[in-house]
């Protein structure tokens, strides 16, 4: 992968060496405490489908005001939901900058990236699809979860109210095929979100996959690379013979 500045973006990126006729651009977001190059394999693998890649430095992570300690309890109370709505907000003038269709873009996210993808997914409709792995769709529902787990408050009403402006539940999704992927022993992102999402979405409309992973952590396996693949070759073939 090539790394690339526009400021104040930066980003890698990965040519195929042979791009496949739908001329899609898959957008992988990375999860909390990862890092844009940590997807390095996974990108070079779509590319190897004729894919181009994208994968993007996210806020906080990287060299973009990088936080000393990603897990430290107080640190993810108070970042983790403002890295996913600044990403999200981020969407339109990262793809602006860098030239790229929105309808050309597949978007794949893994856990917190699962939900930024998500997040941006509900507010582009125009977007060729959505992959969330080990993600959420369901922001509120989501925060509820890790309060329960963590044995804190209830979700003051601030951010609740901040939580609905961009929670995916809570807007009129497209029509863009969308794959759903988790590991039913998630102990870091409850399946609840992604169960709540694919119920909001299948009430709405069609073309929505939710694929459950028995025995599952919050990890990704070969055989959820293998289905995102294969889920991505049946889809952008689709959308381009449908044009």
């Amino acid at each position: 992968m090539q790394k690339h500045s526009i400021n104040p973006f930066n980003y890698y990126s990965i040519k195929p060496d042979k791009q496949n006729d739908s001329n899609k651009v898959i957008i992988i977001y990375h999860g909390w405490g990862g890092s844009a190059l940590g997807y390095r394999d996974l990108a070079e693998e779509l590319a190897g489908e004729g894919f181009n890649v994208v994968v993007p430095e996210i806020i906080y992570h990287d060299t973009r005001q990088t936080l000393a300690d990603h897990f430290e309890s107080k640190t993810v109370q108070s970042y983790f939901w403002e890295t996913i709505m600044t990403t999200i907000d981020e969407f339109h003038e990262f793809v602006k900058a860098l030239g790229i269709d929105k309808e050309k873009v597949f978007l794949v996210g893994s856990s917190m990236g699962g939900c930024i993808a998500n997040g941006i997914f509900a507010r582009e409709p125009k977007l060729s699809g959505l992959v969330n792995m080990n993600g959420s769709g369901s922001f509120v529902l989501s925060e509820k979860l890790f309060r329960e787990r963590d044995g804190r408050d209830d979700i003051p009403d601030r951010l609740k109210k901040r939580l609905m402006d961009y929670d995916p539940v809570e807007r009129k999704a497209g029509l863009s095929p969308v794959l759903l992927m988790h590991g039913d022993c998630d102990e870091i992102m409850p399946i609840e979100g992604q169960m709540d999402y694919d119920r909001y979405l299948k009430e709405n409309r069609r073309h929505v996959d939710f694929r459950v992973y028995e025995g599952v952590n919050h990890q990704i396996t070969s055989d959820m690379i293998g289905d995102l693949i294969g889920w991505l070759n049946i889809w952008t073939k689709w959308e381009w013979k449908k044009g």
